[in-house]
């Protein structure tokens, strides 16, 4: 398999938005190098593009609750019965082949901002 192409986004609601767009109601989460990542793998042709979010802190609740009507969003360990709610469950993956090693490790241009702090 050839190299994905990554888009990383700024935030878990974003990464929501591509998930609702695309119509791919599910999250993959796996922790690398320390760090929380969230991630929507799409085959394309002979290769992958993956979007997805870093965070320190890892999300608390095994669904994405996505309002369809107002646009909120909300963590929850429940489904929900709402027919105005789209429920995207979050995966816990044990083990991948799909994401690079070098995602969650900090960028050159992170560790030159934090030495100028």
């Amino acid at each position: 398999m050839t190299k994905p192409y990554l888009i990383r986004v700024k935030s878990l609601q974003d990464l929501v938005n591509v998930a609702i767009a695309a119509q791919v109601f599910i999250l993959h989460h796996v922790e690398l190098n320390g760090k929380h990542v969230y991630y929507l793998p799409f085959p394309s042709y002979d290769s992958h593009i993956i979007y997805y979010y870093e965070s320190n802190e890892e999300v608390k609740g095994r669904y994405i609750l996505f309002n369809k009507f107002t646009g909120s969003m909300e963590v929850s360990d429940w489904m929900s019965g709402d027919s105005r709610v789209l429920v995207i469950p979050v995966v816990e993956v044990l083990e991948q082949d799909v994401l690079p090693k070098n995602v969650g490790k900090k960028s050159k241009k992170e560790k030159k901002r934090k030495k100028r702090s």
